[in-house]
């Protein structure tokens, strides 16, 4: 499998000024192929970037011109000039709109995961002329995974969470417990700046831990010394002592409304991708698949979080089948 580790001259390491900010991306693929682009979610605190996508990019490229964003305080891009939004999924949004806008790619193909999938969803919602076909992954962030969410009539009393029943209202998941502080989305002490932490904090969002390649974790290291600092100043202990789990979810709200109660809303065909064995959960997936007109789902078997990591010779065939066919 060709990999952006092993196959360094399929693609290309680019930065474009986007409203102000140096902002880098990979690009792979021909000129004259349909424009795909992937949005990447949280940064687990040291900055991951577009490397997550690295056995997807090159493949995809294959059927596509791809492009794959490092968002605003992700990787060789530059953190908001407001360093208290950084990792605010809002600010980000805006940020990869800017993008799309300054390389002038809409409409094109939007793949996103976690809270990429709230960023794909968000520009869908608001930006549809840029959107040709939506595919989102795994994203708790946009089916509001564990949270109560006033005026909505179908959440159950509980969620199953790969074999685990979880309260709803709760806010919290079980793999919380392996990685946070109590009550918070702080790392527990080592996660984000040793590599047998690092390993164990992305480990958690994987089926196959084989993918967390000696040569990702490399790379994960070097995120760690560029950015771990910065997110500890600005979302580390004295972040969380102001911000409850509940208030930080705040960010996945539009004008008050949490973003699942919109997505009825879209008129773009679209692709909801889960993994069985999700650490986010699997039931408010579903829920949300249904809420979204002319769309389909696909749940893969021994996959996590990182589904596109657990089974990526599937999720690039799933993907490919799905931008290519005719709606």
């Amino acid at each position: 499998m060709e990999t952006l580790f092993n196959s360094p001259d399929k693609f290309k390491s680019n930065f474009v000024t986007v409203d102000g900010y140096k902002t880098h991306y990979l690009e792979a693929g021909k000129e004259r192929s349909d424009r795909l682009l992937l949005v990447h979610g949280g940064a687990c605190e040291i900055g991951l970037d577009c490397y997550r996508w690295y056995p997807n990019i090159i493949p995809l490229s294959k059927h596509f011109h791809v492009y794959a964003i490092d968002e605003l305080g992700h990787g060789q891009t530059d953190p908001p000039r407001d360093l208290t939004s950084l990792a605010n999924v809002k600010v980000r949004a805006e940020h990869v709109i800017h993008f799309i806008d300054t390389l002038r790619l809409g409409p094109l193909h939007l793949v996103g995961q976690s809270q990429g999938g709230w960023i794909v969803t968000y520009i869908t919602l608001t930006r549809p002329d840029l959107v040709n076909k939506l595919v989102m992954i795994d994203s708790g962030s946009t089916s509001g995974s564990a949270l109560t969410i006033e005026g909505d009539r179908t959440l159950k009393e509980d969620i199953d969470v790969n074999g685990v029943r979880v309260k709803t209202g709760s806010g919290e998941l079980p793999f919380y417990k392996e990685v946070f502080e109590p009550g918070t989305k702080l790392p527990k002490e080592g996660m984000t700046t040793t590599r047998e932490g690092i390993r164990k904090y992305v480990e958690a969002f994987c089926y196959n831990k084989s993918m967390i390649t000696e040569e990702f974790l490399d790379h994960l290291m070097s995120l760690s010394k560029k950015w771990n600092s910065l997110y500890m100043q600005y979302r580390g202990r004295d972040y969380w002592t102001s911000h409850t789990i509940p208030k930080h979810n705040d960010q996945y709200y539009i004008h008050g409304v949490h973003i699942k109660n919109l997505v009825d809303t879209i008129r773009k065909p679209t692709l909801v991708l889960w993994g069985k064995n999700s650490s986010k959960g699997i039931d408010p997936g579903v829920e949300l698949y249904k809420r979204i007109p002319d769309a389909q789902m696909h749940i893969f078997d021994k996959a996590n979080h990182f589904l596109w990591l657990d089974q990526p010779m599937d999720f690039n065939s799933l993907v490919t089948w799905f931008l290519k066919k005719e709606s």
